[in-house]
């Protein structure tokens, strides 16, 4: 019997992330509350779409018969995704509660008050940072005052170009770090061998001039405009 994953919130990461799950055999229950979302969800071939708020008891108590060893929140808001892992802990207590996070700070409260897992992007590039063997390569980025350090973040898709291929054969520009993929509830650092699959998130640094092309190296020329998900860091 394949095992069920709830996964609450998100479009483009809940879409990604379900595609990926079905491939590895699991069954995945995406919920959403906005209507339109869950249209576009909903164009997924076998995966089964709920529109309904997360946060509310009555609805996570609805689906209690549900065996899912797996709830995984992925609001935007922080503290719906803390809601989510809370009322799951009680409503699933067999499930594993793994939470996105916006703010590292947050990550320690999140772990004592619901969640079982953490994913914070910001926490993987303070891990990134800290290790030495890029300090050089972020050194170039900021030698020039006017090249600050933009934070970009992206969905991998399955029609992607980049998918199935490995760090080296993208032949990104000089300068251009994947800082670390968040696959599932895992965080890799990367290597020149290391492939990027469909469900990936991607945490990359670069100058600001950069983000277009590298966007369209990855993405293949398709995907939304990169500058709804850039962080610049100064």
């Amino acid at each position: 019997m394949k095992k069920q994953i709830l996964i609450a919130g998100g479009r483009s990461k809940a879409k990604s992330l379900a595609l990926s799950l079905k491939e590895k055999g699991f069954l995945p229950v995406l919920l959403n509350r906005d209507f339109h979302e869950c249209e576009h969800l909903a164009e997924m071939s076998g995966i089964k779409v709920i529109c309904a708020d997360a946060t509310c008891p009555d609805v996570l108590q609805n689906l209690s018969s549900a065996s899912f060893c797996k709830v995984i929140a992925l609001c935007p808001r922080d503290e719906d995704n803390l809601m989510i892992c809370r009322l799951s802990r009680m409503i699933f207590p067999e499930a594993m509660t793994i939470s996105m996070v916006s703010d590292l700070n947050k990550k320690p409260f999140f772990e004592q008050s619901g969640a079982d897992k953490v994913i914070c992007p910001a926490a993987a590039m303070t891990a990134l940072v800290e290790n030495e063997a890029f300090v050089e390569s972020v050194g170039q980025l900021t030698d020039r005052p006017q090249n600050r350090i933009h934070l970009l973040e992206m969905d991998v898709i399955s029609n992607d170009f980049a998918v199935y291929k490995r760090l080296w054969q993208l032949n990104l520009p000089q300068g251009v770090i994947i800082g670390c993929i968040l696959r599932q509830d895992a965080m890799i650092i990367p290597h020149g061998e290391t492939r990027i699959l469909a469900g990936d998130h991607l945490v990359l640094m670069m100058s600001e001039n950069q983000e277009k092309r590298v966007w369209q190296m990855i993405k293949g020329g398709a995907g939304d405009d990169p500058a709804s998900t850039n962080t610049a860091i100064h």
